[in-house]
């Protein structure tokens, strides 16, 4: 009772009070008309009184009093009027909406300037960098990862993502060669930086990794976490004394240790220094995971209303129990709504009337209608769960992949195998372990299956790869194709071996239209059973990534220096 009462807003606000469903006060009229009835239906016994002889009527009425029809009534129409008004639902004060709850993310700035390629610390700078990314991500920070490479323009290397395998795979490819701009342009970083991370509603860090940061640079730091929600966590790739640049050999690449202090007095920022272990890059990730889940404000909706009809629940079923009393008992004044139900199932119109949605789903998923249960669910896991048993897959993984819980992640794990995603699903499968140590044995056997998937789909992708030795016999082969000559002779089922041309090649005509000649296909063996393969071949989606990736990022950074920083030149330092 004190929680219901709780959200109540005394006094009424008259003047923005209202009813949410103002129609539903045209049941006064109905009302009315069964009051008049019981009005009139009341005087049939004084109007056979007047037929009948005064020695009997003791024997054919019972005595009784005005109240005895009065009081009933009275409390009748009252219990009905407070039932109307609380469904025209009473309203004077605005919805609170409470904070939404969102995930932080981090993104990625990997410093790509020819100074990352100094060997102080071996075997270089920048494949430290990319050993102490690798050991970040390992570490599950449990936030979607993006990243960014920059030196004299900053570009996007990976979106957000939670495959951590697919940033993995691009940074081995990252090199300072690759960067179309030299030097660093650290404004041009910040601003781009600010572009990516101003739509992120949760407070989320940006992990730098470099080598130096010079005062300059420090000043600009320390603007942006000061105006910005977000934070900055540095992991330094340099030693105390520095080191020579290869291809500058008068420039030396050291690390100011003021600077380091002046940025240590902001409390956004957080510089890592370098171990040889991997508790550097593990702090950074414990840090982020255990600030996931942010709650936005609260905030009133300026047009959603509190519905304060439920107030007059308590009166109106006190009022039922009066009902039952012998002579209290009004029941044909009902007959009329009988009309209204004539049915109260889950697959009729009116369903909403009598069930909840998710009750509505329960009974349709137990009924196996998996499809129709997933669009009347509205609690998300139990639409997840009745997704996954429709097989649609992808609305299963996408909405477990709003459940932070243990159980949520090892489900989604289930959907993305189910779509073929085996990397994304092993990495939910690992996600629900740190979550639930419980869950360690079940999740390992996911695993291991998955495994054994992803290893049977790469080998029939390896084996649907034509060998290039076999191509090439094809191609200088005896039966190599040639067009037909002028002066060769007509062939035809007919001809005799003798009468083929001397040369072994094999002669085609080629029709001259512009549909180019069809490749002979091989078929498969006969009686061969592939049923068994079906399942797998449609999990399967062939790609050829190109053989240098970072030749590819290259090319993208070329591509995107020309679209957007057409006005950046090099700088006086390019290094």
């Amino acid at each position: 009772m004190r929680d219901m009462l709780e959200p109540i807003h005394w006094p009424i606000n008259w003047q923005q009070f209202h009813f949410l469903r103002p129609a539903v006060l045209y049941l006064f009229i109905p009302l009315l008309l069964i009051i008049l009835i019981l009005i009139i239906g009341n005087r049939e016994p004084q109007q056979w009184k007047q037929l009948i002889s005064p020695v009997l009527r003791p024997y054919l009425f019972s005595p009784g009093s005005s109240r005895a029809m009065w009081w009933p009534l009275f409390f009748f129409a009252l219990g009905i009027t407070l039932a109307i008004i609380g469904i025209a639902g009473p309203a004077w004060h605005r919805t609170v909406i409470p904070g939404q709850k969102v995930q932080a993310v981090v993104l990625v700035a990997m410093d790509l300037s020819a100074s990352m390629d100094a060997t102080d610390i071996p075997p270089s700078r920048l494949e430290r960098a990319k050993l102490k990314l690798c050991d970040f991500l390992d570490a599950h920070p449990g936030a979607k990862a993006g990243m960014i490479a920059y030196a004299g323009t900053p570009h996007l290397v990976m979106p957000f993502t939670t495959d951590y395998s697919l940033i993995k795979l691009q940074a081995g490819a990252l090199r300072t060669n690759e960067m179309p701009v030299p030097g660093n342009n650290t404004p041009l970083l910040m601003k781009y930086i600010d572009t990516l991370m101003n739509p992120v509603l949760a407070p989320s860090n940006v992990l730098l990794l470099t080598d130096e940061v010079s005062a300059a640079d420090a000043a600009l730091f320390t603007n942006y976490v000061n105006s910005s929600i977000h934070h900055l966590e540095i992991l330094l790739m340099s030693s105390p004394a520095g080191a020579k640049v290869p291809g500058f050999p008068q420039a030396i690449s050291r690390q100011d240790e003021g600077v380091l202090q002046s940025l240590a007095a902001s409390p956004g920022i957080r510089v890592n220094r370098l171990t040889l272990d991997t508790t550097d890059a593990g702090s950074i990730a414990k840090r982020i995971r255990e600030h996931l889940i942010f709650e936005k404000d609260t905030r009133t909706d300026e047009k959603a209303w509190d519905d304060m009809g439920y107030l007059v629940i308590i009166p109106v079923g006190l009022l039922v129990l009066l009902w039952f009393r012998k002579g209290w008992t009004i029941q044909w004044c009902f007959l009329p709504l009988s009309l209204l139900l004539t049915s109260c199932s889950v697959n009729s119109r009116e369903a909403d009337w009598w069930y909840t949605k998710d009750y509505q789903g329960q009974v349709l998923y137990k009924e196996k209608a998996y499809a129709q249960a997933s669009e009347r669910f509205s609690d998300l896991t139990h639409k997840a769960a009745a997704a996954y048993k429709a097989g649609d897959y992808e609305a299963a993984a996408a909405l477990y992949a709003l459940d932070s819980s243990a159980a949520g992640q090892y489900n989604r794990g289930l959907a993305l195998a189910k779509l073929g995603r085996y990397d994304e699903a092993m990495n939910a499968f690992t996600d629900a372990v740190s979550l639930d140590p419980a869950l360690k044995g079940k999740a390992g056997n996911s695993i291991s299956k998955v495994s054994k998937q992803k290893m049977q789909v790469d080998s029939i992708v390896k084996l649907d790869q034509p060998d290039k030795k076999v191509k090439e016999d094809k191609k200088n082969g005896p039966l190599k194709e040639r067009k037909l000559k002028p002066g060769d002779p007509g062939l035809s089922a007919d001809t005799k071996v003798k009468d083929m041309p001397e040369t072994g090649d094999r002669m085609t005509d080629e029709v001259k239209s512009n549909i180019h000649q069809a490749q002979e296909g091989q078929s498969g063996e006969a009686g061969k059973d592939t049923s068994n393969n079906n399942n797998t071949m449609k999990n399967i989606i062939l790609r050829r990534p190109p053989a240098d990736p970072g030749e590819f990022l290259h090319k993208r950074f070329e591509l995107q220096r020309k679209r957007d920083y057409q006005q950046v030149k090099p700088g006086t330092q390019r290094w």
